[in-house]
């Protein structure tokens, strides 16, 4: 990149920041992008695709391509803010205001959790309590949390969420360089659009190449992060399609194993000769 581009990039992102906020406009782009990878996982699964690790890299290929499709959308209505009188315009001095107001009352809730809570056992009642056998969680991974997993299931299941922890921070990296990267690809656009023909010494680039270079590499990381996610989640639960059946299946494993738990309890009680509620209650 050679200085004079570089200055006028800098000059046009420097204008970005102070009239309006590329960064919001940005998390708009990716937000519309992300509805369009959520459509695209459910119509595959519609057509008959339950694979997760297969549905969810496919679907971000396909938002990528709305990512820059919207891109696209973008520089056109920034370019139709830009004065056509002069091919020596300086675009750092054309105000920039957002044309993407329109979709600023668009709001996503994304998000869920689960209330962690558990407990242990401890105290004596009498030889006869203590020589019993006490419940064992048979091996069970973050014992305690009232999940339960065992060893494997419970290391897919923190194996997917780091991997879409990975995939969001890709996300958030593209809002981070979002007034460079829109203000480069603002100042190729205004190269093709002519509007900057006389001036000889900037270097002339094609405005998608310029936002696949930039952009590329968070895509690959993304597509990477979800194939991993979605492949532990099936090998974690096999018969679930998305992730709300994950989610279906960590609640019925849990309700499995509150009832073992409870048979368990109510066994010690029978042989220590103590009512199965009062056991339960000291237990907890």
């Amino acid at each position: 990149m050679n200085r004079a581009r570089r200055r006028r990039i800098a000059k046009v992102e420097h204008r970005l920041l102070r009239k309006r906020m590329p960064r919001f406009q940005m998390s708009v782009i990716l937000l519309f992008t992300g509805l369009a990878g959520f459509l695209t996982t459910y119509s595959l699964l519609y057509l008959g695709i339950p694979w997760m690790w297969l549905r969810y890299p496919i679907a971000i290929l396909l938002a990528y391509s709305v990512f820059l499709l919207l891109l696209r959308l973008w520089l056109g209505l920034q370019q139709t803010r830009l004065p056509r009188v002069s091919l020596d315009v300086d675009v750092s001095t054309v105000d920039f205001s957002s044309n993407l107001s329109a979709c600023d009352g668009a709001h996503a809730s994304i998000g869920g959790g689960g209330d962690f809570g558990g407990g242990g056992s401890s105290g004596s009642w009498g030889s006869s309590v203590s020589s019993a056998p006490a419940p064992s969680s048979g091996g069970s991974f973050l014992n305690g949390t009232g999940f339960d997993f065992d060893l494997q299931e419970g290391f897919l299941i923190v194996l997917a969420l780091l991997a879409l922890f990975g995939g969001l921070l890709a996300s958030l990296y593209v809002v981070y360089i979002a007034p460079g990267l829109l203000a480069e690809i603002l100042i190729d656009g205004a190269l093709i659009a002519g509007l900057y023909k006389r001036v000889q010494q900037l270097e002339q680039r094609n405005w998608l190449r310029t936002a696949v270079r930039r952009t590329l590499l968070p895509a690959v990381l993304a597509v990477i992060f979800f194939t991993i996610a979605g492949a532990a989640l099936q090998k974690a639960a096999p018969e679930a399609r998305s992730m709300g059946e994950v989610w279906g299946h960590i609640q019925r494993r849990r309700a499995l194993n509150h009832t073992r738990r409870a048979a368990a309890q109510d066994s010690v009680s029978e042989s220590a000769g103590i009512p199965g509620s009062e056991v339960r209650t000291r237990l907890l």
